[in-house]
């Protein structure tokens, strides 16, 4: 597989290593790790996708679209922040180790932005931004390259 490793993870609430990817779904491989939704709704090409674990936390809330970017960033962070880092560690957690899908120690976060976009424009790297600065742990990106 071509996506590297990025820096070992954090062990989440249940002590499962795990490491945090992010991608788009059409990027994503199910070789690249067990996908988890963060977006409100899922592709029609992907039916499987409504079954995928969902970390709603991640999620942004549809009022968010309709602010400007800087107040939708700060809605967001403050959705991530009144969530905590520890509650959603237990749910990574909890995917990690419910045997949904293989491999359990990489876990996909995804979305609908093109890796193109989303290190600007993506709620995804958001998370990242937020997660690496709350416990040091870096979210790497999957792209096309890495196919």
């Amino acid at each position: 597989m071509s996506v590297r490793d990025p820096e070992p993870a954090a062990k989440l609430a249940a002590g499962i290593e795990t490491t945090l990817f992010t991608s788009s779904y059409r990027e994503w491989r199910p070789e690249h790790g067990a996908p988890v939704v963060i977006s409100l709704q899922t592709p029609r090409w992907l039916p499987e996708a409504k079954s995928w674990p969902k970390l709603w936390p991640a999620t942004p809330r549809w009022s968010y679209f309709h602010a400007s970017a800087e107040e939708y960033d700060r809605q967001f962070t403050a959705q991530l922040e009144r969530c905590g880092v520890q509650a959603i560690a237990r749910r990574l957690a909890e995917i990690a180790s419910s045997g949904f899908a293989e491999p359990a120690e990489r876990l996909v976060l995804l979305c609908w932005e093109p890796s193109e976009v989303a290190e600007t424009q993506c709620h995804r790297r958001s998370f990242a931004a937020w997660w690496l600065l709350s416990t040091g742990e870096k979210i790497t990106e999957i792209t096309k390259e890495d196919q």
